[in-house]
């Protein structure tokens, strides 16, 4: 596809589309879209450039429509799965992708930890990308044989239309809790943005339905398959403490499962991706037999053994992630629970003192630090977050790193470590600054210098 929206992308005789975001606007790159080769310039302005130009009304409707008339019917007939909800997204898509490789199916995962295709990785900048990326992404994996593709679908992309002119054969919905409220200021507009993805199935696609959320009812549609600890298709019946091991029933059968993960939130997860492994006609028996050789997510409850103690490294960032996560925690800590989190600049300030709130209920002491601060000063951030935060067993300290050691160095017998919010990530952001960081590996060093 010899279209770009990047100019630093664009190679000799390429077609630059000059689309206006919510910060950046291509119009401001289209003379160097030109100086790196650009044979045709598509923008708004009314000017007229040294190559071909066509000025149209709206850029980004131009390019949806570009891209639906060009690509989207051979896109359309390759198995399309989609999957929303505040949380679980990542984890429920990654697995069942996981799942159909070990079962020798050629299929693609796009998502926030990157685009998979077969054996094949490629990084992602958002969880939906834009759209001309995931119209790249999805003709990539049709090239290369992919029989299915499931992508996490953001309430944001779907507002934006980053998933424009796809049809999906399968839609999920895992939960809906607060988050992203800065772009949607309701929750009820959030619901209606999820609630785009389940009016693009297929005429026989089928939805599944986490019905033990409460606004479950609004994602119902003719063919469902719903999920849950309560009355619901696939129902959860039984687990062991760490909710690693569970019980479901399907159709009056009753299956054991096993996996890696661990926490009741992550039995919903599963029973997801129990669903849509159905729907995709996966034989019950392929699905309990291989879900616990399968490997977690990169950053969703990475779990590192230092001594007697546990330390934990997820992506968890919003109010309900947190409280799931430490929640869980408890199932394996005998000792103290301590937290390193931060919540992200440029981002739904409402939800920070309900994040530090949650801090405080769970951990028994916790250390307020940096996420990606983006463009907003850090502390601010901190003092947004300390709004709901009553208690004195904490402390401030802006940078990450230094945050991480003060809290490993304060385990004792049996403690437990979470450090939330960056997961995956590899780096901090700091206005125009990009610090390399991983809480993983840094974890690791740390254990790796105090055992040497």
């Amino acid at each position: 596809m010899n279209i770009k929206t990047d100019s630093r992308f664009v190679q000799k005789g390429d077609t630059f589309i000059a689309i206006k975001g919510h910060t950046v606007d291509g119009h401001d790159y289209i003379d160097k879209a030109i100086e790196n080769g650009a044979s045709c310039i598509i923008c708004s302005n009314n000017k007229t450039y040294s190559v071909k130009t066509i000025n149209v009304k709206d850029t980004n409707e131009y390019l949806e429509n570009l891209l639906v008339q060009e690509y989207a019917e051979k896109i359309n007939k390759i198995k399309l799965v989609a999957i929303t909800g505040t949380n679980g997204k990542t984890t429920t898509a990654y697995m069942t992708y996981e799942l159909l490789r070990k079962l020798n199916i050629n299929c693609a995962y796009i998502g926030t930890i990157g685009f998979y295709y077969n054996d094949n990785f490629e990084k992602t900048l958002n969880t939906t990308p834009d759209v001309l990326s995931l119209y790249n992404y999805l003709l990539k994996a049709i090239d290369n044989k992919c029989q299915i593709v499931i992508v996490e679908a953001s309430s944001i992309g779907l507002v934006e239309n980053r998933l424009a002119g796809l049809k999906f054969d399968i839609a999920v919905f895992t939960n809906l809790t607060h988050d992203h409220l800065d772009y949607h200021k309701t929750m009820t507009k959030y619901m209606e943005a999820k609630q785009i993805l389940f009016k693009n199935l297929k005429e026989n696609g089928v939805s599944i339905v986490n019905i033990d959320d409460k606004y479950s009812k609004n994602f119902l549609t003719k063919n469902n398959i719903t999920y849950g600890f309560t009355n619901s298709d696939i129902k959860c019946t039984k687990t062991d403490e760490m909710f690693t091991c569970f019980t479901y029933t399907y159709q009056n059968k009753e299956y054991n499962l096993k996996s890696h993960l661990f926490g009741k939130y992550n039995i919903y997860n599963i029973m997801a991706s129990i669903g849509i492994l159905i729907s995709l006609g996966i034989k019950i028996d392929d699905i309990n037999n291989n879900y616990a050789d399968l490997e977690k997510p990169n950053g969703r409850i990475n779990i590192l053994d230092y001594k007697t103690n546990k330390i934990i490294i997820d992506y968890a960032h919003t109010p309900d992630g947190m409280k799931q996560v430490l929640t869980s925690a408890a199932h394996i800590t005998k000792g103290k629970k301590y937290v390193v989190f931060g919540c992200p600049g440029n981002r739904d300030r409402q939800k920070r003192p309900i994040m530090g709130k949650m801090a405080q209920k769970y951990a028994d002491y916790f250390i307020l630090t940096d996420d990606d601060p983006h463009d907003e000063d850090e502390m601010q951030i901190i003092n947004d977050t300390l709004k709901g935060i009553t208690t004195d067993k904490y402390e401030v300290i802006i940078d990450r790193k230094k945050a991480i050691t003060k809290a490993f160095g304060m385990l004792k017998e049996n403690d437990t470590l979470l450090i939330l919010g960056k997961g995956h990530e590899n780096e901090i952001i700091i206005k125009d600054k990009r610090i390399k960081h991983n809480d993983l590996n840094f974890v690791q060093e740390l254990i790796n210098k105090s055992i040497k």
